[in-house]
This record gives C-alpha cells, sequence and structure tokens, in this order.
C-alpha cells in the first residue's frame, strides 16, 4: 500500500504586512518558510509561535491585540473621535497618528485603551505623558507641537491675503506644501508668522527665502524649499512658447518647473525680444534653428535639451504609431517620446529610417526587432526602454504551485 503524500507547507514571500495575530497553531504549523516581510504583526497569543517559524529578511515585528482596530495610512484623534466611540479602542497605527489639539489628557487617559503605532506620532506637548504611557509598542518618531500652533493640513497659499487674515504672532504646523508665489513684505510676513513647523515642501521667492527660512522650528527635520530667482516669473506645467505666447508672457525672465517646448514658428528676433533668461528645471525642446539664439538666454549645458528638426512628434500620452501618419508628414521629423509608444508591425522598418532624423526616448517603445535596428540607429537621448513586441510572455506551467503564497501588501492569517 502506497503512503499518503505528504502534504507540502505553504512558503510566504514578498509580503509588506504578515498579520498572524489570529492565527491557529496548525495553521502556523503549516508554513514552512517565511521571508521578504516588512512586518509581521502578532499578538500575545501567538507570540509564543514566533520561535518555531522559519522566518528570514524581515523588517520588523510589532505585538498587538487580535481586537486592536488596525488602520492604514492616517488617523486623526480629536474630542469627537474619542466621544464616539462605544468602549476605548486599542489602535493599531501603520501610518501617521495626527492628536488634535483641542484633546485633553483626560480624554486619552480615559477614552483610549492602548496604542500601538508604526510611524509618526504628531502630539500637543501636554499631552506626550500620558500618550507615551498608552503606547504599547512603537515603531518610529514622536513630534510634540505647541497647543498655540494653528494646524493646518494640505496646501497654502502664502500671499498678502492670506497673511492679513492670520492674528500677529501666529504659529503655523502645516502638514503639506506652502506655495509663496508672490514677494512678500518681510514686516508683515514676520509680524504675522513668528513659527512654522512644516512637514512638506515650501516653494517661495528667493526675496523671501532667509525670511521664511528663519521661522522654521526644525523640529520635523530638513524642509525642501523650492526658490524661484529673484527677479523671475514663474510658470508651471507645459509651457509652449509659440510666437503668440511670446508676445504675452508676464515678463522676460521665466522659472519654469516643467516642460517647455519653443514652437516651429519663432523666429529669432521674436525670441530675442520676448525673452531675457529662461531657466528650466525640467526639458527643454527646441528647434535646432533657435539654438544659437536660446543659448543666450538659458544655460544649454545645465539644462536637458532637445534641438529638433522637421516636425516635432511629441508623444506625451499612450501612442501608436501607424503607417499612415507618415502619409500627413512632410520631409523628416524628430520623435520625442515622454509616454509609451507602440509602433505598429506594419509600420516599414525603412520608413522610419528614412523619415526619423532622431528618435529621443525618455519612456518606452514597444516596436519588432527589425523597427528597433530603424530606432537605435536615429537614436538621440535615450534615457527609456525598447520592448520587443514579438516576444512572448513566458507562460509558467498551469500547475499552479498552491504552496507558495506572496506578491501582497497585507496578508492575515
Amino acid at each position: 500500500m502506497t503512503a499518503p503524500e505528504a502534504v507540502p507547507k505553504k512558503i510566504i514571500s514578498n509580503v509588506g504586512t504578515l498579520d498572524i495575530r489570529s492565527a491557529s497553531p496548525e495553521t502556523l504549523a503549516g508554513i514552512g518558510k517565511v521571508g521578504n516581510v516588512g512586518m509581521i504583526l502578532y499578538s500575545p497569543e501567538t507570540a509564543p509561535l514566533l520561535a518555531g517559524m522559519n522566518i528570514g529578511n524581515l523588517g520588523m515585528s510589532v505585538e498587538a491585540s487580535a481586537d486592536a482596530q488596525m488602520i492604514t495610512g492616517e488617523l486623526e484623534i480629536d474630542s469627537s473621535y474619542i466621544k464616539n466611540q462605544p468602549k476605548p479602542p486599542e489602535l493599531l497605527v501603520l501610518g501617521r497618528l495626527i492628536i488634535k489639539p483641542e484633546v485633553t489628557a483626560e480624554e486619552i487617559e480615559n477614552g483610549l485603551e492602548k496604542l500601538v503605532v508604526c510611524g509618526l506620532v504628531l502630539c500637543p506637548e501636554p499631552l506626550m505623558g500620558v500618550v507615551r504611557a498608552k503606547l504599547s509598542d512603537f515603531e518610529g518618531k514622536i513630534l510634540p507641537y505647541s497647543e498655540s500652533m494653528q494646524f493646518v493640513k494640505g496646501k497654502i497659499t502664502l500671499d498678502q491675503s492670506y497673511l492679513e487674515g492670520l492674528e500677529d504672532n501666529s504659529q503655523l504646523l502645516v502638514m503639506g506644501k506652502i506655495d509663496a508665489p508672490e514677494v512678500l513684505a518681510e514686516e508683515l510676513l514676520t509680524r504675522k508668522i513668528t513659527s512654522m513647523h512644516v512637514m512638506g515642501k515650501i516653494s517661495c521667492r528667493e526675496e523671501n527665502l532667509a525670511t521664511l527660512r528663519s521661522l522654521l522650528d526644525g523640529k520635523g527635520g530638513e524642509v525642501k524649499i523650492d526658490a524661484i530667482p529673484a527677479g523671475f516669473e514663474p510658470m508651471e506645467g507645459h509651457l509652449l512658447l509659440d510666437a503668440f505666447a511670446l508676445g504675452n508672457l508676464p515678463g522676460k525672465k521665466l522659472y519654469c518647473t516643467g516642460v517647455v517646448q519653443i514652437g516651429e514658428d519663432v523666429e529669432p528676433t521674436t525670441l530675442d525680444q520676448a525673452l531675457e533668461t529662461l531657466q528650466i528645471n525640467n526639458l527643454l525642446i527646441c528647434p535646432i534653428a533657435l539654438r544659437e539664439m536660446i543659448a543666450e538666454k538659458c544655460d544649454v549645458l545645465k539644462t536637458k535639451t532637445i534641438f529638433y528638426e522637421g516636425e516635432l512628434l511629441l508623444v506625451n500620452d499612450p501612442l501608436e504609431l501607424i503607417p499612415s501618419r507618415f502619409d500627413y508628414l512632410e520631409g523628416k521629423a524628430t520623435l520625442v517620446v515622454r509616454d509609451l509608444l507602440t509602433i505598429s508591425p506594419d509600420v516599414d522598418p525603412k520608413m522610419l529610417a528614412e523619415r526619423l532624423h532622431k528618435v529621443h526616448n525618455m519612456e518606452a517603445i514597444r516596436c519588432t526587432p527589425e523597427q528597433m535596428g530603424a530606432i537605435q540607429a536615429r537614436m538621440g537621448l535615450n534615457e527609456g526602454a525598447l520592448i520587443d513586441s514579438t516576444a512572448k510572455e513566458e507562460k509558467k506551467e498551469e500547475k499552479k504551485e498552491e504552496n507558495k503564497i506572496g506578491n501582497v501588501g497585507h496578508l492575515k492569517l
């Protein structure tokens, strides 16, 4: 008689959070190996079972009861949140816990059973003691803030009207971005704001940079600040500078955070008269006929620049290039790929070689091996990928290995 075949043990890998708080001994005994797991959540009941598990490449392990309410992302606790709980909860927060300034120590003491946090705790300074006492397990950082701080979440447009709406000597706690697009009066800025705790980024004018830096309390660590150079006009997003746009600019010195595309209809004299200086943080796409003139306005050695000849074929969204597109093309073109481009198999590779002056790939091009050869022969800037559209994905045999579990963000056993 043949002995029954042993049931293979399961293998768990590539899991963000493995939750075994409610797992039975039988379930865990059926796990042969655990690897590449960011975090294991266990309970006091399952803690003794951890020693018997084969665990490798584990980020951290955190203990919380099986009844703890798990919140992934962000949780804000204010007085109403505590009052609306049927009973004091045990909270398991994987992310950011924000305790609002109106919460009292008594509410924390009587309204919360226990706190388990993996991430950041933002807490009013007077509540530090009672909050720490409630933390049964903690991985991360606690940032205290003054009760007098004005709590702001999201984006702030820090302009004159916003400042005038603040009380004098305000303290700001900002979780988001501060955008100060205008040059602000230093006297108004320092009178209205005495300190800022910023968890995010700041965009401001260079004229106000030193003052804004002096207002940061430094408790949130280094804050990224993007300063618009003095005298420049900020321009966001994709900017097409054709002949019409050049005649309607807000100023002659532009600071551009997006892609700048100079139109084919622009003459050197028009560009010279409309622009004094062009500073670009992203990409400049310019007709080759304007190369000498644009070099006087923009530092092309420090700016990623594409000079194009003929018609510009700019791919900003997923696109399929089909043969008929070349029927409407006069002469040669420059192809700039900033999103997925799929070249139809019907496009003759010789057509690509003959009609494309240059190909600049910053994303991905799917094409046949023959087309790929033509693309490579015309390649200029190459920061993307070339994908063989004829390659068949290797199909693993249909006998799925039922003993393997993985590639998930959260797994509860």
